[in-house]
């Protein structure tokens, strides 16, 4: 048999083990030549023959890989072929053979690898188990890329998730259950050879030591064994906290910031450990995550000095952990605290703690002052002139951003737009793709290539560049197939996909598909938006359709310039007589007899239909409803557009999107003036049980019919756990108000249905509240406020924070011209008891007499 049929039949059958003596053949040999000339011809086929379960494949590819490609080749494949990659004894031959090419190889190799290896799902933790021995034999150094952070943290991760599943597995289990996986972190790390030197650059490594936090389990938790190291001599602790402190400059997730905080409380860090770091530590304290304060702060108090207690209190006052501020008060008022700090340090503190918004908090604070002969006097309440007015301006037009359609303004337009985008730049993109093919297309070909490899992990850059790279993929085959396959309806995710494409998602395809295969044959687009919120002027649409001469238009293209076009009354119409456009399709079998072969005729239907329907939204319950619509065109003359784009959305009925299933593209960048359907399908990130919700809100409320639907979803986050996304809704919500299209009556029943199902979180709310009625929207805002603590302050069980939001509101009030006390809340503070909630009512009415008394 020869050479090249073995080969076949190893990589058919996935005998890895059996091509070792291919891979030790001398490369002048004959076996040798005949194995590179059959990998050089047979490569790209088997790697796309590797598909789930066929993993003795890829173990046979990634052996040929290293034996015999060249490092930054050998590491980009082996990265490729990473998906469910498992320790196994493929991997011994992998090292054997890294140990074969020369040192020279090995670095390369490696280097390449920690920098082009994507860490997802473990997939980059074969960087690490192929490093390790090769670096304890003395054959390689420890990679200096990105990825090998991760790749290390993602190996130490595994063999937790294993333990965390067979834990999960034997809590659900109905009959004997299995045993559990032996080994422990500690032992694992303990065998490290690269320990010391892997575990300051996962430190380094931005979101690494979160992999480890968030796999942790008992026995499998980084902090305990990385102390027991210590302890063991393995490691230095003075070089953990040092490379800990410099983490934590970073504004790194929340897992890795409490891992990182559980590690520092493992090492029993004490003031010591502080005293030369007090201005780096103020620092962390005000910027890092509640669960590293809880860690920094009983050191700071102990080592800080009278200087440093000002600032201390400060920060921590600010703070909206009570747990915190009760450590600190604890220290002020305690009986020694005179007399280490002086009785000035000690009083400029209280006075900062009896100004927090929680007035029991802050009586306490009162007290201790009072107790050092201290009688402190309450900040003035804002000037009503500061407050009480109408929300400032939003500007919500303007032109899209021009791209030159040439290497320059593409690269450019590129640096941007993977920043930041808008609704309107990708399809901008996509027209300076069309206008530059239209002159040179082997040069579109090289620059989109070369600008893709450039790009970094983790990038998304808009859809054109891809679109052009894989462009050999698109056949007249291909996209009648893909239209067919969308039109019978959206496929719904498999059960090995986190999420399916979106509907707006599915028109796109077909569009780029559709682009793609025309590129180099039309001079631009008849979609690309005119104004930066995704809509197009009809003018210019006409001008357009002129300027096409002879050339057919695209129907996915001119549908999208419909679903994008400005309300434009029918009496324009007359600006399309004379004009006619035949439709373009990819064969002769395509069309049916009732399909209309004039683009101008359905430009014409659009407009004197009405052109694109007002969405209907309604509250369903806690969920918001979207009512189905009727298009003026007959969507079938559009080949392969899903009928379920009109069919509204329910909650329960029809599938809901991710995050990552949205994009501006390929989201609001379709139908700029449906914000609420994204917002009705994206409802269930927005709400207490997603971790982030998407950061898209502001985009919806700069979008040019934003309704109940983004009310809703701006509702929701205000009150959600995740600060930033907080703070992002505060942004959308003062678009709106500054566009005038903030609806207070809507915004009020989204409140009142998310209290009625016990998820307006009041505390995060005030939080959020403040942000707003300092920017400005205390006018818009307060009809909501007044309703909510109304309706929380007559239940039975007060609502948890309810204390907090009067706290906010009671440092306000008195800027409100006439406030309107609901009854509730008058009984409520008029009551007895001592409970947080009266306490703060009765304040918060107290202020509000005060401020109706001045004015």
């Amino acid at each position: 048999m020869s050479v090249y049929d073995e080969l076949e039949r190893l990589l058919l059958t996935g005998s890895w083990g059996e091509l070792v003596p291919y891979l030790h053949a001398p490369a002048t040999s004959r076996t040798g030549k005949e194995t590179r000339a059959w990998y050089r011809s047979r490569r790209a086929h088997w790697t796309a023959e590797v598909h789930y379960p066929e993993f003795d494949l890829a173990a046979c590819l990634r052996a040929l890989a290293v034996g015999l490609a060249k490092p930054e080749q050998a590491a980009r494949w082996l990265s490729k072929l990473a998906a469910d990659w498992r320790a196994g004894p493929a991997d011994e031959l992998l090292v054997e053979l890294a140990s074969r090419r020369g040192r020279d190889w090995r670095v390369a190799f490696l280097e390449t690898a920690s920098t082009v290896a994507k860490g997802d799902g473990f997939r980059s933790a074969w960087i690490a188990r192929l490093a390790r021995p090769l670096i304890a034999a003395g054959l390689a150094e420890l990679p200096t890329g990105p990825a090998f952070a991760r790749s290390w943290a993602e190996l130490h991760a595994m063999a937790a998730s294993e333990m965390r599943w067979a834990l999960w597995r034997r809590e659900r289990h109905d009959g004997t259950p299995e045993p559990l996986p032996t080994g422990s972190l500690v032992e694992e790390l303990r065998a490290d050879p690269v320990l010391p030197d892997a575990l300051s650059a996962a430190l380094a490594g931005p979101g690494v030591i979160g992999i480890l936090e968030g796999h942790a389990v008992p026995s499998w938790e980084l902090g305990p064994a990385v102390a027991e190291l210590v302890a063991e001599g393995h490691l230095d602790r003075s070089r953990i906290l040092a490379d800990a402190f410099v983490a934590l400059t970073r504004l790194d997730t929340p897992s890795t910031q409490k891992g990182i905080a559980k590690l520092l409380a493992a090492l029993d860090l004490k003031g010591p450990d502080l005293a030369e770091r007090m201005p780096l530590v103020q620092g962390l304290l005000a910027t890092s995550h509640g669960s590293v304060t809880a860690v920094l702060l009983p050191a700071a108090v102990e080592t800080a000095h009278a200087d440093d207690l000002p600032d201390l209190a400060a920060t921590i006052f600010a703070r909206p952990e009570k747990a915190q501020k009760t450590v600190l008060l604890k220290a002020l008022t305690g009986p020694h605290a005179v007399d280490r700090w002086g009785s000035d340090a000690v009083t400029i503190a209280l006075k900062v703690a009896a100004d927090v918004p929680d007035q029991a908090f802050a009586d306490r604070a009162t007290k201790a002052l009072i107790a050092l002969g201290v009688a402190h006097e309450a900040d003035a309440e804002a000037p009503l002139s500061e407050l009480w007015a109408a929300p400032l301006p939003v500007d919500d037009t303007g032109p899209a951003a021009k791209i030159e359609p040439d290497e320059p303004g593409l690269a450019t337009a590129l640096s941007r737009i993977i920043r930041s985008t808008t609704a309107a730049d990708g399809a901008v993109f996509w027209d300076a793709i069309v206008r530059w093919s239209a002159r040179s297309p082997q040069e579109v070909r090289y620059w989109a290539w070369s600008a893709n490899q450039s790009l970094g992990d983790g990038v998304r850059p808009p859809s054109a560049l891809w679109a052009v790279v894989t462009a050999a993929e698109v056949t007249a085959k291909t996209h009648q197939t893909l239209c067919g396959k969308i039109a019978n309806g959206v496929p719904a995710p498999t059960d090995w996909e986190i999420a399916g494409p979106s509907l707006t998602g599915a028109v796109h395809e077909i569009f780029a598909s559709e682009t793609i295969l025309r590129l180099g044959t039309i001079p631009y687009l008849l979609s690309t938006p005119t104004q930066w919120n995704g809509l197009l002027s009809f003018d210019t649409l006409v001008d357009r359709l002129k300027g096409y001469g002879r050339t057919s238009a695209g129907p996915t293209d001119l549908f999208l310039a419909l679903l994008r076009l400005e309300p434009t009354p029918p009496e324009r119409t007359t600006q399309l007589d004379g004009l006619s456009l035949d439709l373009w399709s990819p064969g002769s079998k395509w069309r049916t007899a009732k399909h209309t072969e004039d683009a101008v005729d359905l430009v014409r239907q659009w407009i004197e239909g009405g052109g694109l329907p007002k969405l209907v939204t309604r509250h369903d319950g806690a969920s918001v409803t979207v009512e189905p619509v009727r298009l003026p065109i007959d969507i079938s003359l559009i080949p392969g557009i899903p009928a379920g784009l009109v069919a509204g959305h329910t909650s329960g009925t029809h599938r809901e999107y991710y995050e990552w299933a949205i994009r501006a593209e390929t989201g609001f960048g379709i139908v700029p003036a449906w914000p609420d359907l994204l917002a009705a399908k994206t409802q269930t990130q927005y709400d207490q049980a997603a971790r982030r919700p998407p950061r898209w809100l502001p985009m919806m409320a700069h979008a040019p019919g934003p309704g109940l639907a983004v009310q809703h979803d701006i509702a929701a986050t205000l009150c959600h756990a995740d600060e930033d996304r907080r703070l992002l809704a505060v942004e959308a919500a003062l678009a709106l108000m500054g566009r005038g299209r903030w609806d207070s009556t809507a915004y009020t029943e989204c409140c009142l249905h998310l209290l009625t199902d016990g998820v307006l979180r009041l505390g995060r709310l005030g939080h959020s509240w403040e942000q707003l009625i300092l920017a400005g929207g205390l006018q818009p805002l307060w009809p909501t406020a007044t309703t909510v603590l109304g309706k929380a302050s007559v239940l039975e069980r007060k609502p948890a924070g309810l204390a907090e939001l009067f706290g906010v509101l009671r440092r306000y009030v008195s800027a409100v011209p006439d406030p309107q006390i609901p009854e509730s809340v008058l009984e409520l503070a008029a009551s007895k008891g001592s409970s947080k909630a009266r306490v703060e009512a009765a304040a918060f009415v107290a202020a509000a007499a005060q401020g109706e008394g001045r004015a």
